[in-house]
C-alpha cells in the first residue's frame, strides 16, 4: 500500500504550527530531492524533520531531527510510517515554534501524531493483479456482450475487422465461466498475461 500522490495537513499544537508533508518515493534519489524541496520552501521553518521508509522489502530507512533533542522527532516520524502499512514514502513535518516548550513527550507525540493522521487521511492506492484475455465475437452478439463487458471488466481495446475483438482486464475468477454462459457456450476467452495495476484503495 503507497499513498497515491503529494498530500499535506497542518496541525496547531500549543501555538506550534507541524505542517505534515507526504510523498511516494521509489529511490533515496527522490526522497532527497522531496526534503531539499521542502526545506527551501519553509526556509523560516523552526525545525524541517523527516523519515522516508523504501526500496527492496523496505530496507532503506532514514530520519533526521534536524536539531530538535534527539529521538523526539525523526524516529517517531519513521515509527509511524512503520505503523501505518504504507510504503515508499518520505515524510517532511515543518515546524513553526510557537513560544511554548512542548518537552521530549510532547514532542514525540506531535512528529509521530502529524505523519500518522497526514496518512491516515492521504488517498491511498496497492498494486492489484489482473488478469488479461481476448475474445473474439461475431457483431450479432455485440449488443449483450460489450454492454456486459463494460460493467463488469476493465476494457483494453476493441478492434473492430470481420469480427469484434475485444482485450480485457479482470480479477474475477469466474469471469471465464460468465462469459461462457452468456454465450451459450459459444465465447471463450483467451487468457493472456497477468498485468499488476496500480488500484485506488476505498475507505
Amino acid at each position: 500500500m503507497r499513498i497515491k500522490e503529494e498530500y499535506r495537513e497542518e496541525t496547531v499544537i500549543n501555538k506550534s504550527r507541524f505542517i505534515a508533508c507526504l510523498l511516494p518515493t521509489k529511490t533515496e534519489e527522490e526522497a532527497r530531492n522531496f526534503i531539499d524541496s521542502i526545506r527551501r520552501e519553509f526556509t523560516d521553518a523552526t525545525h524541517v524533520c523527516t523519515a522516508y521508509m523504501l526500496g527492496p522489502n523496505q530496507s532503506i530507512q532514514r530520519s533526521s531531527d534536524n536539531h530538535e533533542p534527539a529521538g523526539t522527532a525523526g524516529v517517531p516520524m519513521l515509527e509511524a510510517i512503520k505503523k501505518s502499512g504504507v510504503e515508499d514514502i518520505t515524510a517532511c513535518v515543518v515546524r513553526y515554534f510557537g513560544g511554548i516548550k512542548l518537552g521530549a513527550g510532547g514532542l514525540i507525540r506531535a512528529y509521530s501524531g502529524s505523519v500518522s493522521n497526514a496518512i491516515a487521511h492521504a488517498k491511498k492506492v496497492e498494486d492489484v493483479i489482473y488478469q488479461k484475455y481476448r475474445i473474439q465475437y461475431p457483431y450479432d452478439m455485440s449488443g449483450t456482450l460489450e454492454t456486459w463487458l463494460r460493467r463488469n471488466a476493465e476494457i483494453d481495446e476493441f478492434l473492430y475487422d470481420e469480427k469484434v475483438t475485444c482485450y480485457f482486464l479482470s480479477n474475477n475468477p469466474d469471469i471465464k465461466r460468465k462469459i461462457q454462459d452468456i454465450t451459450k457456450g459459444q465465447i471463450e476467452p483467451v487468457f493472456l498475461q497477468d498485468v499488476r495495476k496500480e488500484t485506488d484503495i476505498t475507505e
